[in-house]
């Protein structure tokens, strides 16, 4: 056996031709393709299309974490032009159609992620073979940055999985996993983890004795059929009608479909139009927003952004033992999903039958999660068994971290807390998911305040991403620090604020809520405030938002807000009879919506308002690109994120902006609320905001440091000019 040693690879021929070209980034947790791997890629390609003596080229990596996470996605956010970009792609397009016409056969295995230009180099060998196992994820995510794949894959991934389930792919950018993949032919093999060494062995030796492996693969009779002319122009049709409406914020939709579709033509270059397609995209504000958003979540699941000088204590007494005190919603949701983390988990409830109740919705939970991973009875057993629901507060003793999900009321919290303090250890955390009250209230009922913060989760918490770490005023650098390593075990991404009314998200989220429920008391109705709101590009409508919430919550966030906020009063004035009257929204299947029905109904105004207030119409504003109803709603929310960042509810600007957007869905493709100001520029904000503020009153009043921003006239911004 000879071998070859390069920085990023090691290069190994065996006595049968079979090379092993092993990639192993240093310094890196993930693989990566940077321009030194590139360059040393492409130095062992032309190696290799010298060689006369190998049968069999096998790609791999040498990390246990995973094959190739894709593209460097840096090196993406340093492209500053069109010619800069056309120059990357077409050196990857180039070295990966060189590996595609090697003289011997190519085999990549595939275990943990192997995304974007990880799965385009897999893309152009021969075989595929992947690690059966919850970790293996393929897939081409590009367009979840506002660009589309680069180096070939909108060209070889319709050819080997067809059109159809290519376009799925990248127009959604979801991943596959190993069983998924098999299914529609972009891998041939997936191996269960205990059989990979042997199977892949045997592979291996099958495919440099006799040239060629079976395909095991699915989708070959569709693929067959997408190759009928009209029926792959049904397919394009079909898509281009799917994506029209996002396509207004989201241009890289359409162009992936335009370069999946000239790769079918004999009149263009497909790999050109991807070049050409990529190349425009680049500098999009989209692109460039959904690039800043993506740095900015690295950079929250860095210890380091939190807790600077303290990340050492996260591996002294670590977290390993869950403790919840609620099994409602919250509760059981935390709890599962630390349990699918591999945390143990115990529940505590008030009595017997609260007990008896939430091990029924845990089981539910558990069966819905297992369905949805395809797992069969006993794996989701061995889920279920890490989660105890019991009504003893022995049972959370051993516990290393306890968070308390119980009503949202002060004193009953307090008293929870209190007790709970007396049964864990020392050592132990104690945490609050409370939404909106204050943490250092609730600490003055505790003996060890310190080792005591706040972990808002939101709902539902499977789904939802952030996490607010609460740092109250007497918790520990050594608190924050377990807790914040806590929620990116989970999968989470954490955002460590202050202790003030409504923490971030629903300090920033509230005025922007409040202000549609005060315009429906002007006589807006409730179809086309929400219509004009999902135009701006957010998921959901304000109304059907709280809606969901339920106006029970809402109304408690409101009653809490009033230090902070004005204009609340008209809100509670509203929220507070419909509560009453049990409208608590899609839970009551009654609030500013009908539920009743097969499909949600809009209420009439007046049915939910009783009678009509009196306002001015609003005048001339400025140009920023909304609608006169999305500024209304909008701007409350670019004024009290300024108010954030101004009093340091968080320590960095683009937290409020990745806070929005992960925790409410704030439009995605624009950034979050104060890269909406730096893109419509703070001298317009500040002057529409003050028309606003005459025409309807103090909730309008314009911050001091959007004043000072405006008044300096630089183009600095939030931001500072600088992508992350």
């Amino acid at each position: 056996m000879n071998a070859q040693n390069y920085k990023n690879f090691t290069f190994e021929c065996d006595d049968n031709g079979v090379i092993r070209v092993v990639l192993d980034v240093p310094g890196r947790p993930m693989n990566v393709l940077d321009h030194s791997v590139m360059t040393e890629l492409d130095q062992i390609v032309t190696e290799l299309e010298h060689r006369r003596d190998a049968t069999v080229v096998v790609f791999q990596s040498g990390k246990e974490s995973g094959f190739l996470a894709g593209a460097d996605v840096e090196s993406i956010g340093d492209i500053q032009s069109d010619q800069q970009a056309e120059q990357l792609l077409l050196q990857g397009q180039r070295l990966f159609a060189r590996i595609e016409q090697l003289p011997m056969l190519t085999l990549v295995l595939i275990h943990g992620p192997c995304l974007g230009g990880g799965l385009e180099l897999s893309l152009a060998c021969d075989y595929r073979v992947a690690r059966n196992n919850s970790s293996t994820q393929t897939g081409l995510p590009e367009i979840k940055l506002g660009v589309i794949p680069g180096w070939g894959g909108t060209q070889r991934l319709p050819k080997t999985v067809g059109i159809r389930n290519a376009l799925d792919m990248i127009l959604t950018g979801k991943h596959l996993s190993a069983r998924a993949a098999l299914k529609v032919g972009l891998i041939d093999r997936a191996i269960a983890p205990e059989h990979w060494n042997d199977e892949v062995r045997e592979l291996i030796h099958q495919l440099a004795s006799t040239g060629s492996l079976s395909r095991a693969g699915g989708g070959r009779w569709m693929r067959w059929l997408e190759s009928t002319l009209p029926l792959r122009a049904l397919i394009f049709s079909m898509a281009r009608k799917q994506i029209i409406k996002k396509a207004v914020h989201y241009p890289a939709l359409e162009s992936a479909i335009d370069a999946v579709q000239d790769g079918f033509r004999s009149d263009v270059d497909g790999y050109e139009t991807e070049r050409r397609q990529f190349s425009r995209l680049i500098n999009t504000p989209t692109c460039r927003h959904l690039l800043r958003l993506f740095f900015s979540r690295q950079r929250a699941r860095d210890l380091t952004t939190w807790s600077s000088g303290v990340t050492d204590v996260i591996h002294q007494d670590p977290i390993r033992k869950l403790g919840v005190i609620g099994a409602g919603a919250m509760g059981a949701g935390i709890g599962q999903v630390a349990a699918t983390r591999g945390y143990r988990v115990f529940l505590k409830e008030i009595d017997a039958g609260a007990a008896q109740a939430g091990r029924d919705r845990i089981d539910e939970m558990v069966h819905q999660y297992g369905t949805r991973k395809g797992w069969n009875e006993v794996r989701r057993g061995e889920l279920r068994n890490l989660i105890s629901v019991s009504d003893e507060n022995a049972s959370l003793a051993s516990s290393d971290c306890v968070v308390e999900a119980v009503v949202e009321r002060m004193d009953v919290k307090k008293q929870v807390l209190s007790e709970t303090e007396r049964t864990i250890s020392h050592t132990a955390i104690l945490a609050t998911n409370t939404s909106s009250l204050s943490v250092s209230r609730m600490a003055t009922a505790l003996e060890r305040p310190e080792n005591f913060a706040g972990l808002h989760f939101f709902n539902p918490v499977y789904r939802m991403e952030l996490v607010e770490v609460v740092r109250g005023e007497q918790s520990s650098e050594t608190t924050i620090a377990k807790l914040v390593s806590f929620v990116k075990a989970l999968g989470k991404t954490p955002i460590v604020t202050s202790d003030s009314p409504g923490f971030l998200v629903n300090r920033i989220l509230f005025p922007y809520l409040g202000e549609a429920v005060i315009m429906l008391r002007e006589g807006f109705n409730v179809a086309e405030i929400d219509r004009e709101v999902r135009r701006y590009g957010m998921p959901m409508g304000p109304l059907e938002l709280l809606d969901h919430v339920g106006l029970d919550v809402a109304l408690h966030v409101a009653e809490t807000m009033r230090s902070v906020l004005t204009g609340v009063d008209e809100v509670i004035e509203t929220l507070k009879p419909m509560v009453l009257q049990k409208q608590t929204g899609t839970k009551s299947k009654l609030g500013f919506y009908d539920y009743s029905g097969r499909r949600k109904t809009p209420r009439a105004t007046l049915e939910i308002v009783g009678h009509l207030k009196h306002v001015p119409a609003g005048g001339e504003f400025l140009a920023d690109g909304m609608t006169d109803i999305q500024r209304r709603l909008i701007y409350p929310m670019l004024a009290e994120a300024i108010r954030c960042d101004e009093e340091s509810v968080v320590d960095h600007p683009w937290a409020i902006d990745l806070g929005m957007v992960l925790g409410t869905g704030f439009a995605p493709h624009r950034g979050g609320p104060l890269s909406v100001v730096d893109a419509i520029g703070a001298e317009t904000v500040l002057e529409n905001l003050n028309r606003l503020h005459k025409s309807y009153g103090e909730r309008f009043a314009p911050p001091k440091e959007l004043q000072d921003l405006a008044v300096s006239k630089t183009d600095s911004g939030f931001y500072k000019g600088a992508m992350q």
